[in-house]
């Protein structure tokens, strides 16, 4: 028994510092691997590969009736997914939206007519 109490000092010591050692590294680890861009076309990356992207895109058809929407960061393959909704300031008709193709950094949508509306969207992928 003798020096029992210094032992038992080091060892709670090393325990500690082995917890936060630990930790701190994990930590590290995970907030270098997310990546963000919060704003009204942002997007999201999870450290599993994961890859939310969203986005607000004003009128510019062509004459055919289609717009391409251009992703903050590029997707790893494709197809992903993509959610759009038209913002119709008007009740007596719906204004549709459709994605028509899809790639890496952007996809093409096309409306049911010639509108003027804006649209938002959202974008689900995989990043890595």
């Amino acid at each position: 028994m003798k020096h029992f109490s210094r032992k038992l000092v080091a060892i709670l010591v090393l325990i500690i510092w082995l917890s936060s050692l630990g930790t701190k590294y994990a930590k590290a680890d995970f907030l270098n691997v997310i990546t963000k861009s919060l704003s009204q076309n942002g997007y999201y990356k999870f450290p599993d590969g994961l890859l939310i992207q969203w986005g607000y895109a004003s009128n510019s058809q062509d004459s055919y009736h289609k717009q391409s929407v251009y992703l903050p960061v590029s997707f790893a393959s494709t197809p992903y997914s993509v959610v759009v909704t038209a913002k119709s300031g008007f009740q007596d008709y719906y204004a549709g939206r459709t994605v028509d193709a899809f790639y890496n950094s952007s996809f093409t949508v096309s409306a049911n007519q010639e509108n003027k509306e804006p649209f938002c969207w959202m974008a689900i992928g995989r990043w890595k």
